[in-house]
């Protein structure tokens, strides 16, 4: 059954969060030391879980020298908060449908602790009847101070960005993780595009810092046609990042129609940033394959390098 049919207004967003466990804060990151001026950032949809995102941190770590935050949506954990089973007839219809799968799931908490990151989890929904959610996570070399989550207008299903501050020589970067809805509800598809730009102009309310990056897969079915990338970008709200520029590729969704559906934006109002990059990470070289590193989504790592400030221990 539908997680919409049958509820309304507030009975349908109550449904949607008996469904799911606890937040996860951990703080699992040895001291780090800055000294290039350089940040890395990873922006990635894990596919509920498929995406091998201890492989790809280690070939990041290998090729940047730099601190690491990555930006992960469809993050999956399962574990003794999340209820056993849906508890009501409205909180099953909120559960939604997840037909079991062969495939192999990485828990966000167990990976977190295995790379020795910092994790700021919070679920947006179930997995179906199983005791297991997913939703948007930060991990993190550097502390993350004055983490938070916040609810988005709902339009297909509960949407849950994450964020979190990083503090960097000459002031705080703000980090959000967010994943927009792809559609409407069944009977009205035509409010996805109207939805997507409600939850644009929420999330945006919520981005406070001049500098600012936003990883997200914002479900742009219709590209730069769509309101939700003007309000990203009117008024300097992000500047640079992808793809504000032309890129050397033309989707990051992996799946069928190839879209570029995730995004890794910078917002800088302080001109803080001497250079950002944004590139597509590709398991195979001539984008080949059923999956990218397991997940249907391409990995974005962003390099950032600052203006020179002095070194800092963190």
């Amino acid at each position: 059954m539908a997680p919409w049919s049958g509820l309304e207004g507030s009975d349908r967003l109550e449904a949607w969060r008996a469904n799911v466990g606890a937040p996860v804060a951990l703080d699992l990151a040895p001291t780090c030391q800055w000294a290039s001026g350089c940040l890395a950032v990873l922006s990635w949809n894990l596919w509920i879980g498929r995406g091998r995102l201890d492989e790809v941190v280690a070939g990041v770590r290998d090729a940047v020298d730099a601190p690491l935050v990555v930006l992960v949506q469809e993050a999956y954990r399962m574990d003794e908060s999340v209820p056993a089973r849906a508890a009501g007839r409205a909180a099953r219809r909120a559960a939604g449908g997840f037909t079991p799968r062969p495939h192999a799931r990485a828990d966000i908490v167990e990976t977190a602790r295995a790379l020795r990151l910092n994790l700021r989890y919070v679920p947006s929904m179930r997995n179906g009847a199983g005791p297991s959610d997913r939703g948007n996570a930060i991990l993190s070399d550097l502390p993350l101070d004055e983490a938070g989550a916040f609810e988005l207008p709902l339009v297909l299903q509960r949407r849950v960005p994450v964020a979190a501050t990083v503090r960097l020589p000459g002031g705080p970067l703000q980090v959000v993780s967010a994943h927009l809805d792809p559609r409407g509800p069944p009977g009205a598809a035509w409010l996805g595009v109207a939805g997507r730009a409600k939850q644009t102009a929420h999330l945006l309310e919520r981005v406070s810092e001049d500098l600012a990056v936003l990883g997200a897969d914002l479900n742009l079915g219709r590209g730069r046609r769509e309101r939700t990338w003007r309000l990203l970008h009117e008024d300097g709200a992000f500047a640079m990042g992808v793809p504000a520029k032309p890129t050397a590729w033309r989707h990051t969704f992996h799946g069928l129609p190839r879209l570029v559906l995730d995004y890794l934006l910078v917002r800088d109002r302080g001109g803080r940033i001497a250079r950002a990059r944004v590139e597509r990470l590709d398991e195979h070289p001539r984008d080949r394959g059923p999956t990218v590193f397991g997940s249907d989504h391409h990995p974005l790592l962003a390099r950032i390098e600052l203006r020179d400030e002095d070194d800092t221990r963190w």
